[in-house]
């Protein structure tokens, strides 16, 4: 047996935020989440509705400024615990523009 390297391609950074979860072309949100982490990346998030491994969601966030932002997401782990399912999410952002976007908005997290 060897030492188990983790997969992470990007540091994840432990905050708490509450959250908006929209499923792709929905005017309404499917729930409300706790994020428990986020890197450039991917994030962590528990909430009460259930969601399917490869699903896409639109993550919303509502900063202090009244700016919402919008990530696209994939859901790439799903466990449960007590009613609340916990996920793990890796965001869809392609092309070097939004990619240093995603890091932008991660420091802006981060000084809120």
């Amino acid at each position: 047996m060897g030492i188990k390297q983790s997969q992470r391609k990007h540091d994840r950074i432990k905050d708490t935020l509450l959250l908006d979860v929209y499923k792709p072309g929905a005017f309404q949100p499917a729930c409300r989440a706790c994020l428990t982490d986020i890197s450039v990346g991917g994030a962590g998030l528990e909430a009460t509705y259930r969601f399917n491994l490869g699903d896409r969601i639109n993550l919303v966030f509502k900063m202090q400024d009244e700016r919402e932002y919008v990530i696209d997401a994939v859901v790439k782990r799903v466990s449960r615990s007590t009613g609340t399912f916990s996920y793990g999410v890796e965001f869809i952002v392609e092309g070097f523009f939004k990619r240093w976007a995603m890091k932008r908005f991660v420091k802006k997290l981060l000084n809120s």
